[in-house]
């Protein structure tokens, strides 16, 4: 039987902790030539958002300036199998040093190359609240070591991967100098009950853009 688990976070206008707006329109007002059958609603809408926010997808373009934006990902890397990494004992605001990954790669089967990589730090709980920053986060020789091990993509659930407060952002450096994507606020981690699944994340392509919320599944197989 297959099982299917949604890994985002629902955004909520209003409620999203940064700019999201939307403006329901007619669509008459994008197109005068509109024919309406009785009673019909047909809106449309405008947007106004940054593009992180909620679950959302990082490209190297985000502080690269001549790496892929999010046209340029290919989709090979933004789908496959995926290996879950329980790093849920991992202290708050601290390092998440290669033994405490490789210990965790080895529960869960190791780490091969081509593997999309999900850290589940149990911090999905947390979202929304004051604690959600606090997260226990990856420094740059961690994230080289993933890297070493043939990870293309990589999530957490959590606001980022970078030390609490520091916007240096030498841990993302690390990743997107690889070419390797960030998914950042991950959700329901805690769902999946085996350590590889198939995973799909796969955004809108504009050229340009840098990062862009991100409707992340897992497909786990009995």
């Amino acid at each position: 039987m297959t099982k299917i688990i949604d890994l985002s976070h629902v955004i909520e206008p209003g409620k999203a902790g940064r700019k999201f707006s939307l403006e329901m329109v007619g669509a008459d007002t994008v197109n005068p030539n509109v024919i309406r059958l009785e009673n019909q609603w047909y809106i449309m809408h405008n947007i106004s958002m940054v593009s992180h926010i909620g679950t959302h997808i990082e490209a190297p373009y985000h502080i690269l300036k001549d790496q892929a934006d999010l046209a340029a990902l290919p989709l090979e890397t933004l789908m496959g199998p995926a290996v879950i990494l329980d790093l849920r004992g991992c202290p708050a605001k601290a390092a998440i040093q290669i033994g405490q990954v490789r210990k965790a790669a080895d529960r869960a089967g190791g780490i091969r190359p081509g593997d999309i990589v999900f850290g589940n730090l149990g911090w999905g709980a947390f979202y929304g609240t004051e604690r959600y920053g606090g997260n226990p986060y990856f420094p740059p020789d961690t994230i080289a070591w993933l890297a070493d091990q043939g990870m293309k993509l990589m999530g957490v659930d959590a606001s980022g991967v970078e030390v609490p407060g520091s916007e240096e952002h030498v841990s993302h450096h690390a990743l997107f100098s690889r070419g390797i994507p960030l998914i950042e606020n991950l959700a329901h981690l805690d769902r999946l009950t085996k350590s590889r699944v198939q995973a799909y994340a796969i955004p809108i392509a504009v050229r340009g853009l840098e990062a862009f919320p991100v409707r992340v599944i897992a497909v786990e197989e009995n």
